[in-house]
């Protein structure tokens, strides 16, 4: 490898959420930035792949040289999805990072509401990214659990949360290796929330030797 393709690492996200989980405000948090669309609405606000990026200049040392974060963060159809079929989130999908990911995904960011029950919606979404990547997006995936200041309001602690999730909940969690994150999607200081995010999906990529996934 040439000296100068050293001092940057790319990192590639994709990000998979249930209609309303805080999935694009968590794309904007990674990136530390508002250039995804997110806001309330009784829908899904995202019903196409998008894609954004972000350089952070000297994020890291590696290898002894000063090493920039090159981020691409690719947004997606919330899933289920009443105005999408299942074949048309997965074409918009396959299609979209096929052509802006090179080599492919390193990181699936998987964001799921913390303040409603994981039920049947998150089953469904399970089942997507089996369907796209096979068993091994499992190896790679961190577990967002979003609208974390719902819980804080309500007095409820990560550990406590935790322990009352329901089986299949647990069983989600213990797939992914207990990888998870809480989010506070009412924050204004992105990029406070945003460093440690950006440090888990780091260490996952690592983990994997910075392998990326392939699409089935």
């Amino acid at each position: 490898m040439d000296p100068a393709e050293q001092k940057i690492l790319h990192l590639n996200v994709l990000l998979l959420g249930t209609p309303q989980s805080g999935k694009s405000a968590t794309g904007n948090t990674i990136l530390g930035s508002f250039d995804f669309p997110s806001r309330f609405s009784p829908g899904a606000v995202t019903r196409e792949c998008r894609l954004c990026c972000r350089t952070f200049p000297r994020f890291l040392r590696r290898q002894g040289t000063e090493t920039a974060l090159r981020l691409q963060v690719l947004d997606t159809p919330a899933y289920p999805n009443c105005l999408l079929s299942v074949e048309q989130v997965k074409q918009d999908i396959v299609v979209t990072a096929e052509h802006v990911f090179t080599p492919g995904p390193h990181v699936v960011a998987l964001v799921l509401r913390a303040d409603v029950p994981f039920c049947e919606e998150g089953c469904q979404l399970i089942q997507l990214a089996e369907d796209l990547l096979g068993p091994a997006w499992r190896n790679h995936s961190l577990l967002v659990l979003s609208h974390y200041d719902s819980m804080d309001k309500a007095g409820i602690r990560e550990e406590e949360y935790l322990s009352l999730a329901s089986g299949a909940f647990q069983a989600l969690l213990e797939s992914v290796q207990h990888r998870y994150h809480f989010i506070d999607n009412s924050t204004a200081w992105l990029q406070t929330e945003g460093r440690p995010l950006q440090d888990k999906l780091l260490s996952i990529a690592k983990q994997n030797k910075y392998k990326a996934l392939q699409f089935r």
